[in-house]
């Protein structure tokens, strides 16, 4: 296999188990290089990498840089300049210079809605606008429609007993970074009981409770033996605080806060940042 096709593959199957990864592309080439333009390497959150832009000095700075920009979460483009001068810069003596671009990859985001309710629809289509895949659960035939969301790629129906509380196994997705919002009618703890016995979890677990509401559920789902530490993660009441009160701005409110822990940022106005704060100029 060649090195282009060991690279895009482990990118890949590292996407697919959720992994955020740095593609290092050499994009252009200036006078002596060890590397030609379209060399790659590929580089995890904890230094790991496979492929070679370079090797020796240039690759160990490349690393160090991806590793920044994974951590910001942020793409980059470096320049790297081989000095025969006495430069604390330089990555070498051959005498030219490369750019490398950095890019960070993201796995592809799912937003899994559990109840088909009036807060899920607004809140599919504008996840659908931000480009995440859909999964809607519900237990109530006339609510899991796929008609109700076109966007979605499963709306499925789950059986779930009123009357002695079980709940059937939940469908699992199966591929990137899982984001799920619990939005149900009755069915909110054993849903989150299965949600948190997930390997691995989700990255966001969403409640749409009141304070009152998500403490007794906090409760007794710790009444069931979870851990502690893993109630702890439900983000309940759910969303960032913008005053929603109709489904749509609810939804609106979810979504800025799943987007923030994406992104890693703050949610903070960006007038706070100062002039030239994190928008674009």
């Amino acid at each position: 296999m060649r090195e282009f096709e060991r690279v895009m593959q482990a990118a890949l199957e590292s996407l697919a188990r959720g992994e955020r990864v740095a593609l290092a592309t050499v994009v252009s080439v200036r006078g002596s290089a060890p590397r030609h333009a379209g060399a790659r390497m590929l580089v995890w959150e904890d230094g790991r990498n496979l492929g070679t832009v370079g090797g020796a000095t240039l690759e160990l700075r490349v690393i160090e840089h991806a590793r920044e920009a994974l951590a910001q979460r942020r793409s980059r483009l470096e320049r790297y300049v081989f000095s025969t001068q006495d430069d604390p810069e330089s990555v070498g003596l051959c005498g030219g210079a490369v750019e490398v671009f950095i890019e960070v990859l993201e796995p592809e985001a799912t937003l899994y809605i559990l109840g088909a309710g009036h807060v899920a629809r607004p809140l599919a289509r504008m996840a659908d606008l931000l480009g995440m895949q859909l999964m809607v659960i519900d237990d109530r035939a006339e609510y899991a429609q796929p008609n109700y969301f076109p966007a979605a790629a499963r709306v499925e129906r789950v059986e779930y007993d009123e009357a002695t509380g079980n709940l059937a196994p939940l469908p699992v997705p199966g591929y990137g970074v899982v984001y799920a919002v619990v939005a149900t009618w009755g069915w909110d703890e054993p849903a989150l009981d299965q949600i948190l016995r997930w390997e691995p979890p989700p990255a966001y677990i969403g409640l749409v409770a009141s304070k009152t509401k998500a403490r007794v559920i906090r409760e007794r789902l710790l009444e069931r033996r979870l851990p502690q530490e893993a109630v702890a993660t439900i983000r309940a009441p759910v969303g960032l605080d913008l005053g929603a009160e109709t489904p749509e701005e609810i939804a609106l409110a979810i979504l800025a806060e799943v987007l923030m822990l994406r992104k890693g940022a703050s949610g903070a106005p960006l007038h706070d940042h100062g002039e030239n704060g994190g928008g674009p100029e």
